[in-house]
């Protein structure tokens, strides 16, 4: 047994400390642009599930960040950012109506902000060993625990699937509906499954969640208690709910494949797994969704090259090799009182994808 002592969170970030500028009272919206990118965003039970590290101070005065300038008064310190494609985050405050201008001075606006974000930041237990500095009587450092809840900016694509479900929701968790996509859209989760429960008196809400790349959602993680926290805060208090982090599942496939003998056997074997993997990866699986031997099939078939294909095995880890036409991925069932057990996701097993060549031409 180890007991650490001295134990004290902490979050991903490199703070920096700079002047943006110096304040124009004659000029409204004035914005400023952050030198260092992409600016640390941390969990929180806010909607969106994360808060910026960004303090900026005008005059050493603290203004404070709002997601509109829309309905701020006149004399409200207040300031909105955005970040473009490049990561560059860029601030902007009111118009004296909207929000106050900031008085005018020389270099009196500053900002302390923390730079990097995403999944890089996910080290493993007693990866971290070297202090920036090192207090006095402080002899080392480790942590004893894997980092979690990091997760990369949107894509493009992700801003467009997500989009619609912060507009849906509207900051309130009304229907079934509402608790998944409020879950989906919470930062440091990548897919939700919401299914009503009963209890025999009152009907519930059992929600399965999953991180980014499949990252299990532990109880004891920021993002799990954070989301915890604001769907409580914007749901029917009355409502029992649930949260579980997904059981990830896994299926072998064995498969004999006939070549044209004028594509490069190699090639096509390396292209069958990348379509196949693809095909049967995280980011396109669905909680509940089964592995169907049609399917499989028609993705090695896809493949430039392949003339014919056989499919010998196809079977559940958890099941003895054979061949099935249908692999089934438990889900919880709507109004079953005895649900205790998250949905699953079934995907390909990280093994070798067994593929032989049984003949070309």
């Amino acid at each position: 047994m180890t007991i650490y002592g001295n134990v004290v969170p902490a979050t991903h970030g490199e703070t920096k400390t700079e002047v943006l500028g110096s304040g124009d009272a004659s000029q409204p919206y004035q914005s400023f642009t952050l030198r260092q990118k992409p600016l640390t965003y941390v969990s929180a039970p806010t909607p969106s599930g994360a808060e910026s590290t960004l303090k900026v101070r005008v005059n050493e005065v603290l203004w404070h960040e709002v997601a509109s300038l829309y309905g701020a008064k006149p004399r409200d310190r207040v300031f909105t950012t955005r970040t473009d494609d490049d990561g560059k985050t860029t601030l902007q405050f009111g118009d004296g109506k909207t929000g106050a201008r900031p008085p005018s001075g020389q270099e009196n606006i500053t900002a302390t902000y923390r730079i990097s974000i995403g999944l890089d930041g996910l080290v493993n237990a007693n990866q971290l060993s070297l202090l920036t500095t090192r207090a006095l009587g402080v002899k080392g450092v480790v942590n004893p625990l894997p980092a979690t809840g990091a997760e990369n900016p949107e894509s493009l694509e992700q801003a467009r699937q997500n989009a619609p479900l912060t507009v849906l929701i509207l900051e309130r968790i009304v229907s079934l509906q509402d608790y998944q996509d409020f879950a989906r859209a919470f930062a440091g989760i990548a897919k939700a499954l919401a299914t009503w429960t009963w209890n025999g008196q009152s009907r519930g809400v059992f929600v399965t969640i999953a991180g980014p790349n499949g990252a299990e959602i532990s109880a004891n993680s920021d993002v799990y208690k954070n989301l915890i926290a604001s769907m409580r805060r914007f749901s029917d208090p009355h409502v029992p709910l649930q949260v579980q982090s997904y059981r990830r599942a896994f299926f072998r496939l064995q498969a004999n494949v006939k070549i044209d003998p004028d594509y490069l056997p190699e090639r096509v074997l390396s292209a069958i797994e990348q379509a196949v993997r693809s095909r049967f990866s995280f980011d396109v699986r669905d909680f509940g969704q089964p592995v169907v031997l049609s399917d499989v099939v028609a993705t090695i078939q896809s493949v430039l090259g392949v003339v014919a294909v056989d499919v010998d095995q196809l079977h559940r880890l958890d099941e003895p090799p054979t061949r099935r036409d249908r692999l089934i991925a438990q889900a919880p069932r709507p109004g079953d009182n005895q649900t205790t057990l998250a949905a699953e996701l079934l995907l390909l097993a990280p093994a070798p994808l067994d593929v032989q060549i049984i003949s070309t031409g």
